[in-house]
Parts: structure tokens; C-alpha cells; sequence
């Protein structure tokens, strides 16, 4: 991926949980405002608890909190009662540096729980409040709409009690609510409720009023710009739960000193597949020769993991980053480039370690960060969300359309996905659980992907769970114009994307409409003499000519950048 990808900005906003409720059943909402974390500025912190973390002890109290590339961790004592830094207790999930070894308190037998954790689904800003939107995320069918009487995202399962049709392929009425467009049944935003069955007989009892004629919601909240569900919908539990742990909390997004942009795309492999590759930087140099890297910059990478790997994940680094793998989707690499030298340490780019608080006339050191959420979506199947926030050059996210970049990226993303894809398929032929066995990992680069497989097996039980929707199998492999399609995979779902192909397409057909018509007026001036149309005859054949060549260039372009774009390793030369 490129670690300069342009960016927007996009607002961070709790939008409240609540526990899915019908009818004649108490909602409860909890108000993340009041629950928001502090920043990674020396504020105090109140530790939440881990995500899908099951055991029968709770969690140590003491938790480490990485705070940002170049800074030290800290130790904080959690006190859910307790107001510091920003005057409220804080529950903020951050993405977190497992604790070091001597302090990890986790018992053997202790699982992840994958319905127990916040499951990002879509980017905020590239959702239509227009209309409903369909999603499937860990295997559960999703329907999003925006709910104008709660100005809030509703995640409701894509299906009416009815006769299951998708919710997702209905409308909103006028009064707000969403409504199937198989039979009109109307629902309401934060219950689920059935306000209306066009069909029902109007005397005797209601029958939208029946507990069986609600539809289920799913806890959600919008986080710093991702619309994020709850897939566990068990009773009593589900909403304290969800509200005493929020969707981890990404410290670039919230940095003014940060520009960053956020993009996503489906893909036709795994979210196993997924994560190893974006926990494997040694394979940019082969995998993505002349878009991102060279074949002939391949080098020894020396990543380490330097904490004990728990069901709360894992953190490692090398000379030159800092990782944190924050389960079950966050994966964040952090940079640090130049920074004054510290005596004794080689490599410039170590200078992360120093302190940004001496002369005033030192440069701050340039910070990125990868970002990395792993989204699985259903057996051979994953969503990813990424962004690629910098301290550095952030006009540049002003200036630029997100388009741009993500045309690079997209190039990048295409770049190997027929290669993870058949690997994925041969993973599954092999038996991921025989991973060790088959796999010869000798090199320090695949560290981080050593890591993953060892929390995958050790405590997640070696897949994702689908709830009983999947037997974990990969579907057959479509063509390969369908496995490296854009449009329907990124182009229909990113404002930015879509709003250019439409612009170019139109622009296609005005140069095809305008080398006609010049072509007709030249034609027309043969017959009936138009002196001033003889005398531009020339130019206009001219010009006629070079709109179609334009023309045809440019759906080729349109071809190419939002709908497939082809790449062979085989011919790219070194």
C-alpha cells in the first residue's frame, strides 16, 4: 500500500449502543460521549476491558497502553470511577500494546470470543442516507440505514420477519422508517419494532404489534469515521458489555497534527489471508515490483514480537516501526522518518525514541502510520479498511482527490490478489490448522505472521467463527475478472471513485459527441458552401480526429482505473 495515500477528514462521533430490543421490551442506550477516552497526551487512562476476552478470572488491572510511535508505553491503574484527563472515567479502547510478559495474568484455557467484539463494516462518509445499504460482515447479513428521528446508523439483519426478504433492497418511507419492498412492512429505528403491515386487517388487535413481527438490530456506534456492530445479540449481557468496550481507538485519527483519508474494498480471499499479508512487508518487493517496490531491494527484515501473544493480541517492532495487532481487524505499523540522531544509535530513523519536547529549533521527525482493519466477511471472502495518516505533507489531502490515491492503491491491491487468492485456496486444500507443519518460516520477516497463527490456533480456534452460517469453506474461484474487479468491489461504494467515473464517462461522451459533430459540419459544407465553415475545415478535421483518439484513450483509462486492471508477474521485467 502506499504510505502517502491521500486523505479526508472525518468526523469521530459515539452514536450510542443499545441492546437489540422489540415492542414491549425496555431499550437501553448507553452514551459513548460520556465514556470517550483520553487522548495519548500523559492524560489518565481507565483500561477497558479486553475484547472477546473469556475466561473465568477477569483481566489484571494494570494494563500497558502504547501510546504512539516515539513515545513511551505507560502503566495505568483501572478505575472505572475514576475522572482524569478529560473529566470523565474512560473506557476508550485504544489499540493497545499487550501487557510484557511478567505482567500478563491470562489463564490457560482463555479464548477469543468472536462474537464478543466490535466488527468495523463501512466508512462513514461513503454510506447513502438516502437508502438502505447491504453488508455482510462475519457471516451475518446486514441491512444499514440512517434513521433521521435518532440522526444515527441503524445495523439491522438483512432480513424481514415477514417472509425474509432483504431489508437492504427496501426504502425509507416518509415517516423515517425503513420499509420492505416486498410487502410494505414498515419498521422502527432503535427497536426493531413493526409500525405497520399494509395487509393486516384493521379490526382486532395490531399485528405489527406482535414481538414476532420485529426485526433485529444489532448494537452499532460510529468511531472515528467507521460505522462498527455487536454481532452477539444474547440476552441480559449484550448491551453492558458492548458499552463497557469500544471499538479501539485509532490516535492518528484523532491528532490535528495528522492528515488521513479512509478507503475500503472487498476481496476475493480470506481475512486469515488478509491479515498475514499486511503483517508481511517482505513481500512488497516481489508481490508489487514497480508499483510499490523493486525486486532487487529485497533485504533481511529483523521484526521481533515483544510481548507475550494473548487473546488481547500482540506488539512487536524492528529498527525502523512499531507494530500492534489488536484482534480481531486492527493491525497499525508506525514510522518515524529522520529526527536528531541519538548518541549511540545507528540508524537515523531510531530517532523515533527521542523526545519531540527539546529546542524549539529541532524539526519534529515525520510520522506515518499504516493502518490495517481486517474485516472477515464470509469463508474466502474479506473487507478491508485502510488509511495511511501522516504529520507530514497534510495539504496534500486538501488538494488531491481521494480518487487519485486510490487508483494507486487499488493498483497495488491488484497486484497480488489473484496470487492470495489461489493461495488461500491452497491453504484450505492443505488444512490451515497443519500452518506450522507445511509452512517453512525461517526468516526474522515473517515474525508478525508467526504471531497471527499462533493467536488464531492458541485462542480463536483456528478460523473465524460464522456462527453455524458457513462449514469454513472456500467457494469456487470465479474468473479472474471477477476476482480483480474495482467497481463493484471499491468504485459504487467510494463517493470520491464514483462521482469521477461518472465525470469521466460523460467527458468519454462529449469528445464522441463533439468529433461528430464536427465531422457533420465539414460534411455539410461540401453540399451547401458555408464560407466560414470551408475556411476551418482543416482544423475541424483535425480537431474531429483528436477528440475520438482522446475518446478512446480515455475509456480505456475509465476501463482500466475503476473497473479491471490486469497484471501478469510473468512479464514484468526486473
Amino acid at each position: 500500500m502506499d504510505a502517502l495515500g491521500l486523505g479526508i477528514s472525518l468526523r469521530s462521533a459515539g452514536s450510542g449502543i443499545l441492546l437489540n430490543t422489540c415492542a414491549q421490551q425496555n431499550v437501553r442506550k448507553f452514551d459513548h460521549n460520556s465514556a470517550r477516552g483520553t487522548t495519548f497526551r500523559g492524560q489518565g487512562l481507565t483500561p477497558r476491558k479486553i475484547i472477546g476476552y473469556s475466561e473465568t478470572k477477569r483481566p489484571s488491572s494494570t494494563k500497558r497502553v502504547f501510546a504512539s510511535a516515539g513515545s513511551e508505553t505507560q502503566s495505568v491503574e483501572s478505575n472505572a470511577s475514576k475522572s482524569e484527563g478529560n473529566g470523565h472515567g474512560s473506557n476508550q479502547a485504544v489499540l493497545e500494546k499487550p501487557n510484557a510478559p511478567e505482567e500478563q495474568q491470562a489463564e490457560e484455557g482463555s479464548k477469543f470470543n468472536w462474537a464478543t467484539a466490535w466488527y468495523p463494516i463501512a466508512v462513514i462518509n461513503d454510506l447513502d442516507k438516502n437508502g438502505p445499504t447491504a453488508a455482510t460482515i462475519i457471516g451475518r447479513p446486514l441491512a444499514l440505514w440512517w434513521d433521521r428521528s435518532t440522526d444515527k446508523w441503524q445495523v439491522y439483519a438483512d432480513q424481514c420477519p415477514h417472509r425474509l426478504a432483504p431489508l437492504s433492497e427496501g426504502s425509507i418511507s416518509a415517516e423515517g422508517h425503513l420499509r420492505c419492498s416486498y410487502h410494505g412492512w414498515t419498521f422502527k429505528g432503535d427497536s426493531g419494532e413493526c409500525t405497520g403491515i399494509p395487509q393486516a386487517p384493521k379490526e382486532g388487535k395490531p399485528l405489527h404489534e406482535s414481538k414476532k413481527a420485529c426485526v433485529t438490530v444489532y448494537p452499532s456506534m460510529e468511531h472515528q469515521g467507521i460505522l462498527w456492530f455487536w454481532p452477539d445479540l444474547s440476552q441480559g449481557s449484550i448491551n453492558v458489555e458492548a458499552a463497557a468496550n469500544p471499538p479501539p481507538h485509532i490516535p492518528e485519527f484523532g491528532d490535528p497534527a495528522f492528515g488521513f483519508d479512509l478507503s475500503s474494498r472487498d476481496l476475493e480471499y480470506g481475512y486469515e489471508t488478509l491479515i498475514e499479508n499486511l503483517m508481511d512487508p517482505a513481500h512488497v518487493n516481489f508481490a508489487h515490483h514497480k508499483i510499490q517496490g523493486n525486486r532487487k531491494n529485497a533485504t533481511d527484515l529483523k521484526f521481533q514480537i515483544t510481548s507475550k501473544i494473548t487473546p488481547a493480541g500482540f506488539s512487536g517492532k524492528d529498527e525502523n516501526s512499531e507494530a500492534i495487532f489488536n484482534p480481531p481487524c486492527c493491525f497499525r505499523l508506525a514510522f518515524t522518518i529522520g529526527g536528531k540522531k541519538p548518541v549511540g544509535v545507528s540508524d537515523v530513523t531510531s530517532g523515533r525514541k527521542w523526545s519531540l519536547t527539546g529546542s524549539s529549533k529541532e524539526k519534529a521527525p515525520k510520522k506515518v502510520s499504516l493502518i490495517f482493519i481486517c474485516i472477515p466477511v464470509s469463508p474466502g471472502r474479506s473487507r478491508l479498511i485502510w488509511s495511511f495518516p501522516r504529520n507530514f505533507f497534510t495539504t496534500g489531502f486538501k488538494i488531491i482527490p481521494p480518487w487519485v490515491t486510490h487508483m494507486t492503491n487499488n493498483l497495488v491491491l491488484d497486484s497480488d490478489l489473484l496470487l492470495l487468492h489461489l493461495l488461500g485456496k491452497r491453504l484450505e486444500y492443505e488444512g490451515e490448522s497443519n500452518w506450522f507443519e507445511r509452512c517453512y518460516t525461517p526468516a526474522g520477516a515473517d515474525a508478525y505472521v508467526i504471531g497471527f497463527r499462533k493467536w488464531l490456533n492458541d485462542f480463536a480456534g483456528g478460523a473465524p467463527d460464522w456462527a453455524g452460517r458457513f462449514e469454513n469453506k472456500i467457494p469456487p474461484s470465479p474468473p479472474k475478472e471477477i476476482i480483480l474487479d474495482r467497481y463493484y468491489t471499491h468504485v459504487v461504494r467510494c463517493k470520491s471513485c464514483s462521482s469521477a467515473c461518472k465525470n469521466f464517462k460523460a467527458l468519454e461522451v462529449a469528445l464522441q459527441v463533439l468529433a461528430i459533430a464536427l465531422v457533420g459540419l465539414v460534411a455539410a459544407s461540401a453540399v451547401l458552401p458555408i464560407p466560414a465553415v470551408t475556411k476551418l475545415a482543416v482544423p475541424m478535421v483535425i480537431g474531429a480526429v483528436l477528440s475520438t483518439i482522446l475518446s478512446r484513450w480515455l475509456a480505456n483509462f475509465i476501463y482500466k482505473t475503476f473497473y479491471f486492471h490486469d497484471y501478469n508477474h510473468a512479464v514484468v521485467t526486473d
